[in-house]
């Protein structure tokens, strides 16, 4: 299951130039993402970011998501999470970090200056129980964060519609009442992602020029009809029919329902691949 350091760094490389587009309204962007700092050797760390500035990529790898992890840096390296990204030459523009739940006010400083940004994953790290990442700071600070749903492995539901209220939640239960508003949620869920993939020129929000990137949700039913704000309606309330979902002006979902593949087809064929693989 490992890979050698030279066998990765070519076979990620032959996915950049082979799959890789640039295009504005691309759908197959390849991005560098060795899993995390502490799980793979200092030498591919440095080999993935010179591969992925080389050929004009983004980078992403987990970052600060245990006391574990921050402990084990310290150790063995004699640095946190953060400063040993340093380091290595991963903090910049073309960089993004998911999870994020144990920087300091320093590591919070350095994604602010150096214009680093960070995925929030609220469901996963709740999954887990490892902690409620300072989102609330790192906005003060200017830090880029979007929202993320992690992997399969740590949420199950892999809903991304679900981020935002988790995301208040978290804020708040660190932070207080004001830590997260449902509009920051929102924004964090639509336009702070564009932020994070280096996409806000094209992707985020409803703007002339920008791709139709659109959902539009059903907030008159039983769920939501007597909650004024329609936001807070959305970020607060129960599960609200998808009445269309385009990408790139292309219909996807339509009345709740996937239109680009057979549902049931692929629930099938997902329980299959799963039984065979635990075989």
């Amino acid at each position: 299951m490992v890979e050698d350091t030279e066998s990765a760094l070519l076979a990620t490389e032959l996915a950049i130039t082979t799959w890789h587009d640039p295009a504005p309204d691309s759908m197959l962007r390849i991005g560098v993402a060795p899993c995390s700092p502490f799980s793979v050797t200092r030498e591919l760390m440095v080999g993935a970011a010179e591969l992925a500035r080389r050929h004009g990529v983004r980078m992403h790898t987990h970052l600060a998501e245990t006391l574990d992890e921050n402990d084990f840096c310290q150790a063995s390296f004699g640095r946190t999470p953060v400063d040993y990204m340093a380091d290595l030459g991963w903090l910049g523009p073309d960089v993004w970090f998911a999870h994020c739940v144990w920087p300091s006010a320093k590591d919070i400083a350095t994604f602010a200056a150096t214009g680093t940004s960070v995925a929030h994953c609220p469901t996963s790290n709740g999954r887990l129980g490892s902690g409620i990442a300072p989102v609330a700071d790192m906005l003060a600070a200017g830090v880029q964060v979007g929202l993320g749903v992690d992997g399969a492995a740590s949420n199950e539901s892999g809903w991304l519609a679900e981020e935002p209220h988790q995301a208040v939640l978290f804020a708040r239960l660190r932070g207080g009442p004001t830590a997260l508003t449902a509009r920051q949620a929102l924004r964090l869920s639509t336009f702070g992602g564009a932020q994070v993939l280096g996409r806000a020129a094209e992707l985020g929000s409803l703007e002339v020029g920008k791709l139709a990137d659109i959902a539009l949700w059903q907030l008159d039913g039983l769920s939501a009809a007597d909650i004024a704000d329609p936001v807070a309606a959305l970020v607060f309330g129960s599960h609200h029919p998808l009445r269309l979902l385009l990408v790139n002006g292309a219909v996807v979902v339509e009345d709740d329902e996937l239109r680009t593949a057979d549902a049931a087809v692929l629930a099938r064929r997902s329980g299959q691949a799963a039984r065979r693989l635990a075989r």
